[in-house]
C-alpha cells in the first residue's frame, strides 16, 4: 500500500537520520515558505538550544508569490519523513515540488511548473559569527562559481552551493531579505562588477545573505540541489554525489514509504479530515524516532525528539507502544535495543557519546522510573501483540535487572520507594515533592509516591506472568503483593496520596498521576467508585501531556466511565490534530505537520518533532476504536464520543493484525448501539461492548 495521498499541511520536517546531538550533529531540515532550511545544530528553542549556528536553505516563488499566504493554493499532497511535496497555485500558474535529502548534506527538489511567467529560487544563508566563541569568522560571501550559486563563510564557516538543471535567466544576491523578496517577482539585477557580495559582522552577530535565481520561461521540469560542506570543495563533492544519486534515492524512499504504510493504520470514511491526516503526521514523526546504531548504541535506539536526540526510557516505551500499531517487530526491536545498550541497569538518560543528561543536584545519575511512560504496560502490550519468545528471552533479564536496581537503590530502610528527584519521576519541579530550591534535581527521597508503588506492583505482576512463560522461579508475585499492599496504605479515604516521611503524614497535594493505581488495575471497587466524581470533573483543557492523557483515560475506563474516557480522548485528539493540520504557522506556536511535545489549547507545544506527542494515536485507536491485544487474540471495543454516534455515519480503519489485513467499519445505530463490521463479519453491539478476533 503506498503512502496515503491527501491534502496535507504545507509545513513539516524532513528526517536527517544520521543526526545526533554530540557525535554526529547534522542539524534538522524544517519547512520555510515553499521550501526547507537546515537549522544547525538544531532549531532554536526547547531541545534545540537558545540559538543556532546557522540556518540555510531555499524556497520557491511562483509569479511573485513567495510566502505561503501569497499563493491561491499551497498544500502538500505527499508528507512523509523522507519526501515532502508542495503543490502551489497562483492564478493560472501551477507548480509541484518534491523535496528530499540526498545523503547527509544535499537538499534536492524536483520541480514541475506550468502556466507561470516566472519561477524563482530564493535561497538564504544566515549565520551567527563565532557562535561558540571560535576564532576566524568574519562574515559571508555570495558569488557564482562554474555557473553555480555559492554562499559561504569567510574566513571560516560552512559553504553552500546551489545547482539547477536549467540555466537561470537572472541572479541577485543581497544582504537583506527584503531585496530578495522583491526579486522573486521581477528580474534580479545581477551581481556587482566585483562579482561577489560580502557581509561582515562581529563575533556573536547574525549576518545573512539572500539570493535569487530566476527562470523564464518557467514551464517544465527542473531539478535543484543545494549542498553544504565544511569547505566549498566538500560542498561540491556532496553536490556531485547527489546529482548521481537523487533518482535512485527518490525511488528507494518511495519504496520505504510504501513498505511502512502497507502495515500502518489508516482512517477513512466519516472521520474528520484533520484526524485522518493527523494520524499520518503522528506515524511519520514516530518513524523519525527510530535511530540506527551510533556511539554506545549498537542497536536501534529511540531519539525521543529530533532536535537533540537522547535515550529516555519513558519516551522510548511510549514510542514503541505507538509504533507497534504499524510495525510490532520494529517496536520490539526498538525497546530491546534501548535496554541492551543502556550504560547502567536503571537506563540513565543518556546520549550516543555515553554522556548523561539527568544527573541530580546531589550527583545521582537518574533515569525515568517505572511509573513514567508505563514501560511494563508497554512490555505487556508488545508481548500480547507479537508473542516472540526469542525477544522475550532477551529482554526479560534486562527488565529484571531494571526492577532489581530500583529495589536496591530507591528503597529506604522502611521498604518504601522514592524518587531521587522530581526529574526522575518525570514530573519536573512538581509541587508533589515540596520545595525544590535546587530545581528538578533537588533531592526528594523523603516523599513516598503513590504512583511509583503502584507501578512497581504492576511491573512485578507483569514479570510474574513472563517468568512463568520462561520457567523462571523468581517470586515476582510476592513482590507484586507487597507493593500492592503498600499502595493501599497510601489511600486517604478519598483518593491516593503521597507520604511525606519528614512530616510523618500523607500529603495534601493532589495530582493526576495519583490516579495511576486505578489506571494500573490496583483499585478495588469502593476506591474506583470514590474516584468517579473526580474523574468526571477533570478539566480536559488542562490535560496537555501524554502521561496525563494516558492516566486519565485508563483510570476512567477502569472506573467504569467509558463515556468520560471517550470525551477526554476525543477532545485531546481534536485539539492536537486541529493544530498539526493547520494551514498557517503562527508565531509563538510550534510548527504544524509534525507531532510536538504536548498539546496546550494555545501557545507553544514545546519541542517540535517529539515522539510521544503522537500519543494521540493511542487515544484514537485504543480508547475510541477500542483496539487491544489480549493473550491470544485482538479485542475491539468501540467507544466513540456521544456526539459522533450518528446513524448513517461510517468510521473506517484499515490495519494489519499479525499477517491478516483488517478492514474495520464502525456504523452507529444510535446513542446506545452500533454495527461493527470486520472484513465481512458483521456484529451488532452496545457501545463499549467488545468482540474478540
Amino acid at each position: 500500500m503506498p503512502f496515503p495521498p491527501d491534502d496535507y499541511t504545507p509545513h513539516g520536517y524532513l528526517d536527517i537520520p544520521s543526526h545526533t546531538r554530540n557525535l554526529h550533529p547534522r542539524g534538522v531540515l524544517r519547512s520555510h515558505a515553499a521550501g526547507l532550511r537546515w537549522h544547525f545544530p538544531a532549531f532554536a528553542g526547547m531541545y534545540g538550544g537558545r540559538r543556532e549556528t546557522y540556518r540555510a536553505g531555499f524556497a520557491l516563488a511562483l509569479d511573485g508569490a513567495l510566502a505561503l499566504a501569497e499563493f491561491d493554493q499551497a498544500n502538500s499532497p505527499y508528507h512523509s519523513k523522507d519526501l515532502l511535496s508542495f503543490e502551489l497555485r497562483r492564478g493560472a500558474a501551477m507548480c509541484r515540488a518534491t523535496y528530499q535529502l540526498v545523503g547527509e548534506h544535499a537538499l534536492h527538489a524536483a520541480i514541475e511548473a506550468s502556466g507561470a511567467a516566472r519561477l524563482a529560487l530564493v535561497a538564504g544563508y544566515e549565520r551567527v559569527l563565532a557562535a561558540n566563541g571560535e576564532w576566524g569568522e568574519s562574515g559571508l560571501v555570495g558569488r557564482l562559481a562554474d555557473g553555480m550559486l555559492v554562499l559561504q563563510g569567510f574566513e571560516d564557516g560552512e559553504a553552500f552551493v546551489i545547482w539547477a538543471a536549467r540555466p537561470f535567466a537572472d541572479i541577485g544576491i543581497a544582504t537583506n531579505a527584503a531585496a530578495a523578496q522583491e526579486w522573486a517577482a521581477r528580474p534580479a539585477p545581477g551581481l556587482p562588477a566585483s562579482g561577489f557580495v560580502p557581509t561582515i559582522g562581529r563575533a556573536g552577530e547574525l549576518v545573512g545573505l539572500h539570493a535569487v535565481l530566476g527562470f523564464t520561461p518557467a514551464d517544465g521540469p527542473i531539478d535543484v540541489i543545494m549542498a553544504r560542506g565544511r569547505t566549498l570543495d566538500a560542498a561540491r563533492q556532496h553536490l556531485a554525489a547527489a546529482r548521481a544519486q537523487a533518482g535512485a534515492e527518490y525511488t528507494r524512499k518511495r519504496a520505504a514509504d510504501a513498505a511502512f504504510w502497507a502495515g500502518a493504520p489508516q482512517l477513512a470514511g466519516d472521520w474528520p479530515a484533520h484526524w485522518r491526516r493527523g494520524l499520518v503526521y503522528d506515524l511519520e514523526t514516530l518513524r523519525m524516532m527510530v535511530k540506527q546504531p551510533a556511539g554506545i548504541y549498537k542497536h536501534y535506539w529511540d531519539a525521543m525528539q529530533i532536535q537533540a536526540p537522547r535515550v529516555v526510557l519513558a519516551e522510548a516505551a511510549i514510542d514503541a507502544l505507538l509504533l507497534s500499531y504499524a510495525d510490532a517487530q520494529l517496536a520490539q526491536a526498538l525497546l530491546l535495543g534501548v535496554f541492551l545498550d543502556a550504560p547502567a541497569p536503571n537506563l540513565p538518560c543518556s546520549r550516543e557519546d555515553g554522556s548523561y543528561t539527568m544527573v541530580a543536584a546531589d550527583g545521582t545519575v537518574c533515569g525515568t522510573a517505572p511509573a513514567w511512560g508505563y514501560p511494563f504496560l508497554v512490555i505487556e502490550w508488545l508481548w500480547r501483540l507479537r508473542p516472540d519468545r526469542a525477544w522475550l528471552m532477551q529482554i526479560y533479564p534486562l527488565l529484571a535487572a531494571y526492577l532489581e536496581w530500583w529495589l536496591a537503590e530507591r528503597r529506604d530502610e522502611s521498604g518504601a520507594l522514592f524518587y531521587a528527584c522530581s526529574w526522575e519521576s518525570g514530573q519536573d519541579d512538581s509541587p508533589r515533592f515540596g520545595a525544590q530550591p535546587l530545581g528538578g534535581g533537588h533531592p526528594t527521597r523523603h516523599v513516598y509516591p503513590a504512583d511509583l508503588h503502584a507501578a512497581m506492583a504492576h511491573a512485578c505482576g507483569v514479570m510474574a506472568q513472563l517468568a512463568a512463560l520462561l520457567g523462571d522461579t523468581y517470586d515476582w508475585g510476592a513482590l507484586a503483593g507487597e507493593f500492592a499492599d503498600r499502595t493501599r496504605a497510601l489511600w486517604n479515604g478519598r483518593r491516593w496520596a503521597d507520604f511525606d516521611a519528614l512530616a510523618g503524614a500523607l500529603t495534601s497535594h493532589d495530582d493526576l498521576m495519583l490516579l495511576a493505581p486505578l489506571a494500573l488495575g490496583l483499585a478495588d471497587q469502593p476506591q474506583a467508585a470514590a474516584l468517579r466524581d473526580a474523574l468526571l470533573a477533570l478539566d480536559v483543557d488542562a490535560i496537555v501531556w501524554p502521561m496525563s492523557a494516558w492516566t486519565a483515560t485508563a483510570a476512567a475506563q477502569a472506573a467504569g466511565l467509558p463515556a468520560q474516557a471517550a470525551r477526554i480522548a476525543a477532545a485531546i485528539c481534536e485539539r492536537a490534530y486541529g493544530f498539526s493540520d493547520a494551514r498557517t504557522a503562527q508565531a509563538g506556536r510550534t510548527l504544524p505537520g509534525i507531532s510536538c511535545e504536548y498539546w496546550p489549547p494555545n501557545g507553544s507545544g514545546g519541542g517540535e518533532g517529539y515522539g510521544w506527542g503522537a500519543f494521540t494515536m493511542h487515544l484514537l485507536l485504543h480508547t475510541l476504536v477500542g483496539l487491544a491485544p489480549t493473550a491470544t487474540a485482538l479485542e475491539i471495543r468501540p467507544n466513540l464520543p456521544l456526539a459522533w454516534r450518528v446513524a448513517g455515519r461510517r468510521y473506517c480503519l484499515r490495519l494489519h493484525w499479525h499477517t491478516a489485513k483488517l478492514d474495520i467499519r464502525i456504523e452507529p445505530c444510535d446513542q446506545h448501539r452500533l454495527v461493527l463490521i470486520v472484513n465481512t463479519a458483521r456484529h451488532e453491539l452496545a457501545w463499549g461492548e467488545a468482540i474478540v478476533l
